[in-house]
């Protein structure tokens, strides 16, 4: 399916670009959240016109996440957790609590901006941690899983 793009996309293209991707993609992710148009002679002529702004938008939601980026960076939180006597994690530690950890300590992290790329933690220890707030700013922060 050919659309597009109203928004930069990581390893898609840049504002006003054509594209094709998948109709399920188009439909389901980019064209709902307002990252993508139908490729269409009046969508074109409207990206085109409309590109200055859109670009603008962009920028200000870069220098929003990198603010928030900048708050939050090197950040340290603490999860207590309960363990079997040996010491064996009942469950494991998500993006959930890792938010909810960083929400406590007065930053505002959504759940969706933890990257966990080898699932969640399962053992106790020290962990750095990306946090993506926009394709293109993250940071990282460090966690600690203890005994309860």
């Amino acid at each position: 399916m050919k659309i597009i793009l109203t928004d930069k996309i990581l390893k898609l293209g840049e504002i006003g670009d054509v594209v094709e991707v998948s109709s399920g993609y188009a439909r389901n992710f980019l064209i709902p959240k307002k990252k993508a148009m139908f490729a269409s002679e009046d969508n074109l002529k409207y990206v085109e016109s409309k590109k200055a702004e859109l670009a603008a938008a962009s920028e200000d939601e870069i220098a929003n996440a990198q603010g928030k980026a900048d708050a939050v960076s090197g950040a340290k939180a603490l999860i207590k957790v309960q363990v079997t006597e040996e010491g064996a994690l009942y469950g494991s530690v998500g993006t959930r609590e890792i938010s909810d950890a960083f929400n406590e300590l007065e930053h505002d992290i959504d759940k969706s901006f933890v990257q966990l790329p080898d699932g969640p933690l399962k053992e106790l220890g020290d962990y750095s941690i990306t946090l993506l707030f926009h394709p293109e700013v993250s940071c990282v922060v460090e966690v600690s899983v203890q005994p309860e």
